[in-house]
């Protein structure tokens, strides 16, 4: 079971809808909304979804300015949701370039 606390921003215009959206997703409790655009996010693994990947799903959202993780519980008291037994989430980033470059010079 993984329980995740994030703050999360949008604009200020973007936030009734975006709040909507947030409190019709399973696994994912708004605990402050400030109105200024900053949001309080408590998000759970539910039987749909990981928390991880419910996070990446938001984090990709159009009204989305950034997504901060700022607290993460991971622990075996409880059973995974089914979502954990598809294919790890992180195997799904393959796509994107591998940091094989870290410490390299550019190409001259």
């Amino acid at each position: 079971m993984s329980i995740l606390g994030v703050v999360a921003r949008c604009r200020p215009s973007d936030l009734p809808p975006v709040a909507r959206r947030l409190a019709a997703l399973e696994g994912v409790t708004l605990t402050q909304n400030p109105g200024d655009g900053r949001l309080v996010l408590v998000i759970e693994d539910s039987p749909s979804s990981t928390a991880a990947a419910r996070l990446g799903d938001l984090s990709q959202w159009p009204e989305m300015l950034a997504t901060s993780l700022v607290y993460e519980y991971s622990g075996e008291d409880s059973p995974a949701p089914a979502a954990h037994s598809r294919a790890d989430w992180r195997q799904d980033l393959k796509h994107l370039d591998a940091p094989a470059t870290l410490g390299q010079s550019a190409p001259a």
